[in-house]
């Protein structure tokens, strides 16, 4: 009977231990592409005072984190941020560098680091709304 258990409990150890082997994998490899995603997006500086004063919608996304934002310009300076849209996971800390940006007037702010995704994310889409009201 002790033979038996023992063959039992090793092959739930085996079991378990090629469960965590493919879950870290999964994990890596999701990381990976989500930094190839990241490192895809126009990070062009946006200077604020050739952006004409309007509101103006951006979106970016990822195959996790999706984002839509309306901007204000009033000025030359971003009076307003408001994110409509962002679907994340456990991103969402990523939203309180709005206030940040909006007292700097940059989108290049630091990323809050327990949401480094959606904090990118949501920089490129404010980036992209933005440069729908720079002077052409």
């Amino acid at each position: 009977m002790k033979k038996v258990i023992k063959f039992i409990l090793a092959v739930l150890g085996i079991i378990t231990l090629a469960l965590a082997v493919l879950i870290i994998s999964f994990v890596l490899k999701t990381v990976s592409h989500m930094k190839k995603q990241l490192n895809g997006f126009d990070k062009t500086g946006i200077e604020i005072s050739q952006v004409q004063d309007g509101v103006y919608e951006g979106k970016s996304e990822t195959d996790l984190v999706k984002v839509e934002v309306r901007v204000t310009v009033l000025n030359g300076e971003i009076s307003d941020i408001e994110i409509l849209k962002h679907e994340c996971g456990l991103g969402k800390p990523a939203e309180e560098m709005i206030p940040e940006m909006i007292q700097k007037n940059d989108v290049e702010v630091d990323a809050i680091s327990s949401a480094t995704f959606s904090s990118e994310v949501i920089k490129d889409a404010i980036r992209n709304a933005l440069r729908n009201g720079i002077h052409q």
